[in-house]
Formats: structure tokens, C-alpha cells, sequence
């Protein structure tokens, strides 16, 4: 302690240092390292906590968008689906109309075909009764008085079947 002496240091002045550092030691401590641990570990936590937060946000983000994605893929899948069966009806629909139109020209063929068959035979008739007059007219000129008009119709009535018959 003698040389402590020689450097002007008593023992009541190192206990008042002592006495001094404990004192500063405890008020920094209570009001100064206390407090700023305290924030520093509510800050470490705060930033902890978002930390996890953004990790479970980006994970829930990542799920979304998986699940947006199977939907976007069912959704296309689902609208290729759809119109591959709107190409298919609307190709049976066509098929269809196609078949109906067919169907109405065949049956306007048969009917015109009829049709022209019919008015065929009336003209035939008309004709063939055109002639017959005529020729029973010829004939009554030139027998005139001397067949009677029915025989020379019946005549030539018959004549006319015989040549019908055979042509």
C-alpha cells in the first residue's frame, strides 16, 4: 500500500472509487442497460416475428399461386373441352342441315319428276283426243254419207287402241 501512497492513492479514496463505480455501475445499469436490452430484445423479437411473418407469407403466396395456377390449367383445360364439343356440334349440326337439304332436294327431284310424268300423260291425252277427232273428222268428210257417224267413231276408236297397243 506504501507505493499506492507514493502515487496519492488512500485506501478511503480506491473504496470512495469503488464506492462510485458501484453507484454509476447500478444507475447505468437500472436506467440506461436495462432499458436498452429491453429494446434491444423487443426489436430482436419485432424483427423475429416479421421474419416469420414474411416466411409464412411468402409460403402462403406460393401456395395461391400453385393453386392459381391448377386453376388457370383447369380452367384451359376446361374451356378446350368445351370447345372441342361446341366444333363437334356444330359439325353434327352441319352434317345434319346437310342431310335435311339432301333430303328436301331428293324429295323436290321425285316431286318435279312427278309432276312432269303427270303433266306428260294429260298431254299425251290431250293430244291423243286431238286426234282422234281429227282423224274421225277426216273420216266423216270422206265417208260421208255413207257409214253412219258411230260406226266411223267406233271405228276409228278402235283402230287408234289397236295402233296404241302395238307402238
Amino acid at each position: 500500500m506504501s507505493a499506492l501512497q507514493n502515487l496519492g492513492i488512500d485506501l478511503w479514496s480506491l473504496v470512495l472509487y469503488l464506492v462510485n463505480f458501484g453507484l454509476l455501475a447500478a444507475v447505468l445499469t437500472k436506467f440506461l442497460y436495462k432499458p436498452l436490452l429491453r429494446t434491444l430484445d423487443k426489436r430482436r423479437e419485432t424483427v423475429k416475428k416479421n421474419l416469420d411473418e414474411a416466411e409464412e407469407l411468402r409460403k402462403t403466396l406460393a401456395e395461391e399461386r400453385e393453386k392459381r395456377e391448377a386453376e388457370a390449367r383447369l380452367i384451359s383445360a376446361d374451356a378446350a373441352k368445351q370447345l372441342a364439343a361446341a366444333r363437334a356440334d356444330a359439325e353434327a349440326k352441319a352434317r345434319e342441315v346437310l342431310a335435311d337439304a339432301e333430303k328436301k332436294r331428293e324429295q323436290m327431284l321425285a316431286e318435279t319428276v312427278e309432276e312432269i310424268s303427270r303433266r306428260k300423260r294429260m298431254m299425251v291425252a290431250e293430244v291423243e283426243q286431238e286426234l282422234l277427232a281429227r282423224i274421225e273428222t277426216i273420216a266423216m268428210t270422206v265417208l260421208r254419207d255413207k257409214v253412219p257417224a258411230g260406226v266411223v267413231r267406233d271405228s276409228v276408236k278402235e283402230s287408234w287402241d289397236s295402233v296404241s297397243e302395238t307402238v
